[in-house]
């Protein structure tokens, strides 16, 4: 199985369509990756939306790769 945990940022604001083309970063398991959003989402200093200007907020995002379904 080759399953990826991965976090993922896109731009807080409403009237912004942004969305961070890389992952943040690559975690070992579901839990660590959620953990990990929600830390980057309270930390104060968060890196500001290239296109808006508003602050970016972070998600966990999973690949699940089962080999045994078609």
């Amino acid at each position: 199985m080759s399953n990826r945990y991965k976090v993922r940022a896109y731009c807080s604001s409403r009237e912004c369509d942004y969305v961070h083309k890389d992952d943040v970063i690559q975690a070992i398991n579901f839990e660590t990756a959620y953990g990990l959003a929600l830390y980057y989402n309270d930390i104060p200093t968060k890196p500001s939306c290239p296109k808006c200007g508003e602050s970016m907020a972070f998600y966990s995002h999973s690949i699940i790769d089962e080999p045994w379904l078609p």
